[in-house]
């Protein structure tokens, strides 16, 4: 290894085998904005992945806070580590004293790769191995998985691994079979169908979210969510794991369907069953409804099975803040964070309104400027704030029809 690239991310400067010649500067700007290639690099990084690896120093910043690990050393694996991005920024940009409580490990198949890692994350065990093998060597605390497609492969070794108490975070970038583009990977890899609609990357989540919950049950622990996320081409979920056998048993109280254009009825299930703050009146896009309600799997309206819970831990949203986050993380912080902490109050809301879909529903030409309609339900003494998601979008308690409402007063 002779010529090393050297790429600021973050506050953590990071060594690359050089971008390749002959790239365009039309393709080296892509390359920054979207999932990465091989053809870019001879060891695979992925820029696109810069606002994941904040929110996950972030996220291990708070943890580490935290009163759910009671060990002083935390046994942390980056189960596809490549170039040792991940390790490299838990390490340089974590306060010191949460940095040396990390007993690290990263793994790869891909030896070109662990030669840069070598250089970025000096002193990390890092195994030229399947990552499959090297999970169930230990009892993890704190578990990444970020492969290139489908985690599945790796979640039944990781949750058979992980310890009494841990925390996990997997990332999918198999979004054609997560948000039903792709039906038959879909059933055969996570075992349900999703809707190709308006919600079909919130879907996407809930799915990845039951996929994990599943595998934890499976081996007698069970999930709690802390975050998740949609950006661009990657699905991202973020759990702690606890090992509870009367936990795992009620597994399926937390999933559910979600349908499209739902009858009076079901919006009165999904009401009652507390999936649906929106209520039963009127003529509404979507609804979830719990795993025991029975739906006829070949209705076209139909996706799941889902996580109906919650999404987000609402004291981990609160501490995603813009300060927070350019303290530890750099100037350059601000947009993996940005919506989250309004979003905070309403981690519990599973519902999400996205306001391009209002105007089929009431007497207005466009959807409402977002801040207007949010000001408009907090005056009427509802909670919203828009919601971090690739379209317009809102998560609100407010009734259907004081949202349809106040959509209209927007343009009054």
């Amino acid at each position: 290894m002779t010529e090393v690239e050297i790429v600021l991310e973050g506050r953590t400067e990071h060594r690359l085998p050089p971008a390749k010649e002959g790239r365009t500067e039309k393709q080296m700007e892509r390359h920054g904005k979207g999932p990465a290639d091989r053809a870019h690099r001879s060891a695979f990084h992925n820029p696109a992945m810069a606002d994941c690896r904040t929110r996950s120093v972030l996220l291990m910043d708070y943890m580490l806070d935290d009163e759910w690990f009671n060990k002083p050393k935390i046994h942390t694996i980056d189960a596809l580590c490549a170039t040792g991005s991940r390790i490299n920024r838990w390490l340089t940009e974590l306060p010191p004293q949460k940095a040396e409580r990390l007993l690290i490990t990263g793994a790869d198949l891909d030896e070109e790769a662990l030669e840069y890692a070598r250089q970025n994350c000096p002193g990390v065990e890092l195994l030229n191995e399947d990552s499959r093998q090297v999970l169930l060597s230990s009892g993890w605390q704190w578990v990444d998985i970020d492969p290139f497609g489908s985690p599945v492969p790796f979640l039944d070794s990781a949750m058979q691994s992980s310890a009494r108490r841990a925390v996990m975070e997997v990332t999918a970038t198999d979004t054609a079979a997560l948000t039903g583009s792709s039906a038959s990977a879909c059933l055969r890899r996570y075992g349900a169908k999703v809707r190709t609609d308006e919600m079909a990357h919130d879907s996407a989540l809930r799915l990845l979210m039951a996929t994990v919950a599943r595998t934890a049950a499976q081996h007698d622990r069970c999930i709690i969510p802390l975050m998740s996320s949609w950006d661009s081409h990657h699905i991202r979920v973020s759990v702690k794991v606890h090992r509870s056998i009367q936990a795992a048993n009620v597994l399926e109280d937390q999933l559910g369907w979600r349908l499209a254009m739902p009858t009076s009825e079901e919006l009165q299930a999904a009401t009652e069953a507390g999936l649906h703050p929106q209520g039963s009146e009127g003529e509404q896009p979507f609804c979830l409804l719990p795993f025991s309600y029975p739906v006829r799997r070949d209705d076209k309206r139909v996706s799941g099975p889902l996580w109906a819970g919650a999404l987000f831990d609402q004291d981990v949203l609160s501490s995603m803040t813009v300060e927070r986050a350019m303290s530890l993380c750099g100037e350059e912080a601000e947009t993996a964070v940005r919506h989250w902490v309004g979003e905070a109050e309403l981690a519990a809301v599973p519902s999400l309104i996205i306001t391009d879909m209002l105007p089929k529903f009431c007497d207005v030409n466009g959807p409402p400027k977002i801040l207007d309609l949010i000001t408009g339900l907090k005056d009427a003494g509802y909670k919203a704030a828009v919601a971090r998601w690739g379209a317009p979008a809102i998560r609100t308690d407010a009734p259907w029809p004081e949202v349809l409402k106040i959509t209209e007063d927007c343009f009054d």
